[in-house]
């Protein structure tokens, strides 16, 4: 009897001292994150996700986020070849003009600069070349710096850095300009490798990101090597609605892009169709 209850004290302790050492919390705005940055210290490492934390396109150029451009995308990929999809997809992709999800992340990322705080970005985005696109790390470096985003002051981990060794189908997992690029490869998996690099073990990880299985693979992470975790699901685009389009004029959009590789802007499908730019709402 007395060994049962030891196993149940024993347990009960391990599992109090993994609360203690991480936490996941739900936001839709920076409030919380920005009030904790004064509890922070050098050892801390704040890590954010790019794509719907930091920054996402605009409505005129998400590719995903409308039901019926989505759609259009779908069939298109079913009626090409691998090769074909990728060249018309890369030319959207590197005409896209991109926004702030929320501006004040501006004043949280200026607040751990002033304060010394290393932050990185953490992104599953694709490297290498794709379709017209050359280098699509260099493309998510110009996407954040268009907003006014650069992480090279604010990163603990200097230079540039290829994982060969965890290599993908979407391209090798890197560092670059502070900005930490997985390839689809496991966030946890890409960042272990880099802490293990470069000899850099903080006490502390904060990591806002808006899937929460990434939340939950750092999380583990950090409970294996002994780093407080706190993390915030960032739910705030998903909260957003999504604006109506005009399905001619997307139709138009997708014609022009096979036969002329152009991805027009709305105010560029207006004047092909003879329609004023005031009532063009994307």
């Amino acid at each position: 009897m007395k060994n049962i209850i030891w196993v149940i004290i024993l347990y009960i302790l391990a599992a109090t001292n993994m609360t203690a050492y991480a936490q996941i919390t739900q936001i839709t705005d920076f409030q919380l994150l920005e009030s904790n940055i004064k509890n922070m210290d050098s050892d801390t490492l704040v890590i954010f996700d790019v794509d719907h934390v930091l920054i996402m396109p605009t409505d005129e150029y998400s590719l995903n986020r409308n039901p019926y451009r989505k759609q259009l995308w779908h069939e298109f990929k079913l009626r090409s070849s691998e090769e074909d999809f990728k060249f018309l997809r890369s030319i959207a992709v590197s005409s896209a003009k991109w926004r702030l999800v929320d501006p004040s992340i501006i004043t949280v990322l200026s607040d751990l600069n002033n304060k010394n705080i290393s932050t990185v970005a953490l992104t599953s985005l694709a490297t290498g070349k794709f379709g017209i696109i050359e280098k699509m790390e260099d493309l998510r470096i110009k996407e954040l710096q268009s907003v006014g985003i650069d992480f090279t002051n604010l990163t603990p981990f200097h230079g540039e850095l290829s994982i060969n060794e965890l290599k993908s189908m979407h391209g090798t997992p890197m560092l670059k300009a502070g900005i930490i690029l997985t390839a689809e490869v496991d966030k946890a998996k890409v960042l272990e490798h880099i802490l293990h690099k470069k000899n850099y073990y903080p006490k502390r990880i904060v990591f806002i990101d808006d899937q929460l299985n990434n939340l939950e693979s750092l999380e583990k992470l950090c409970t294996k090597l002994k780093i407080k975790f706190e993390g915030f699901h960032y739910t705030a685009v998903s909260l957003m609605t999504t604006s109506t389009v005009d399905e001619q004029l997307e139709n138009l959009r997708f014609e022009i892009l096979e036969k002329e590789h152009r991805w027009l802007s709305y105010k560029e499908l207006a004047s092909r169709m003879d329609i004023p730019n005031s009532i063009i709402t994307p």
